[in-house]
């Protein structure tokens, strides 16, 4: 009765009930697109974040809601506590990734591999790449025309055991519109009636670091590393009754037990990215653009369509033992993974991502001089 109802209300304004209908978020060319398309340019959207690093954000604000005013004061305060530690050791471990990796450096690497894709464009190679240009998406927002788009994330786990690269390539063209190759009951779904014609994202998961033993000696410089992050400016740890005297105590009693949390393991594990100037950093930043540009170019190429109901396919495995598989059943059919051979653990990437202060910084100043230079437009 209650769904009749709705339905009849939705009518009353839509003219009609339309059930929800899924599709696979991939979406692929056909073989008239292909041809009609041939060297085609990749632009790359300039990467603006750099590697960020993931964590937990705690709140509370909706069970807080329901016990009032107070209850969501009282909320904001606990959550305030619980947030400050790992907000603040996520931002110093985005700052340090940003000092050997810049959000530039992870632009041109880019780059350099796409270049790498670079051909003649010979009649019947299918769709190629032309030309490789970059562009800032903070002052050009708009979807290039006739274009590959790349958009890139880069984000480090709550344990930091894992680096996630991961990248979403779009195709649209102006002169030629895009139909959906799904079957509906009724009218398509809104969000089939408009968009790209390429649709498709690729994600490379890093090796995993080997979680570190707990010794006496690693939980004394556990101790000291919560101490040290919990320190001012001038060096000055948090005074007793302030909201971050109340997190270090948290935070000291966790360290005393006798397991590591994530957020523990990621005190020493991050630096590992960054040692010897980001050599690790840099080298599966490095493989997973090769097999982003490699993908994306092959899939582009790629006519099948994705099913809600399909199987994994394991496309490539490695010497190494890292495997590229292509998505099987579920909206994200049709994308495609890379793993590494062996997998430890679970890895979780957190509900909140650390954004380096440079680039913050550096984001601000592109946003303030484009408003600068709109209002010397006018």
């Amino acid at each position: 009765m209650r769904k009749t109802a709705i339905c009849a209300l939705a009518a009353l304004s839509l003219g009609a009930c339309v059930s929800y209908q899924p599709v696979p978020n991939a979406r692929p060319l056909n073989a008239q697109h292909i041809e009609a398309m041939g060297p085609t340019p990749v632009v790359l959207a300039e990467n603006n974040s750099g590697v960020m690093k993931s964590w937990v954000r705690q709140d509370s604000s909706a069970a807080a809601a329901s016990q009032g005013i107070l209850g969501v004061l009282v909320g904001a305060a606990m959550d305030g506590i619980m947030n400050y530690a790992p907000s603040r050791r996520a931002r110093r471990a985005a700052d340090e990734l940003a000092e050997v990796m810049p959000a530039r450096t992870l632009t041109d690497s880019l780059v350099r591999h796409f270049n790498g894709q670079l051909t003649s464009g010979e009649p019947g190679a299918g769709v190629t790449v032309s030309e490789v240009r970059t562009v800032q998406k903070l002052t050009s927002p708009g979807v290039a025309d006739d274009a590959l788009e790349v958009a890139t994330a880069y984000l480090l786990s709550e344990d930091a055991t894992t680096l996630q690269v991961s990248a979403t390539l779009t195709y649209q063209n102006a002169g030629i519109p895009y139909v959906t190759p799904y079957t509906f009951e009724g009218e398509p779904p809104a969000g089939e009636l408009t968009g790209p014609l390429y649709r498709n994202s690729f994600t490379y998961s890093s090796r995993q670091l080997p979680v570190p033993v707990l010794t006496p000696e690693l939980r004394q410089r556990l101790i000291a590393s919560i101490e040290d992050n919990h320190r001012d400016e001038a060096g000055v740890l948090p005074a007793e009754g302030t909201d971050g005297f109340k997190s270090m105590t948290r935070e000291l009693a966790e360290a005393r037990d006798d397991r590591l949390t994530k957020g523990e393991i990621a005190i020493f594990l991050a630096r590992e990215w960054t040692r010897d100037d980001g050599a690790l950093l840099r080298a599966e930043i490095d493989n997973a653009h090769a097999f982003i540009a490699k993908y994306a170019v092959l899939d582009i190429n790629r006519t099948a369509i994705p099913s809600l109901t399909g199987v994994d396919e394991l496309v490539e495995t490695l010497p190494d033992g890292r495997t590229v598989r292509r998505g099987g059943p579920g909206i994200t059919a049709g994308s495609y993974v890379s793993l590494p051979g062996e997998v430890s653990d679970f890895v979780t990437y957190g509900n909140a991502a650390a954004i380096a202060e440079v680039n913050e910084t550096r984001t601000r100043n592109i946003q303030e001089a484009a408003r600068a230079a709109a209002r010397s437009g006018r």
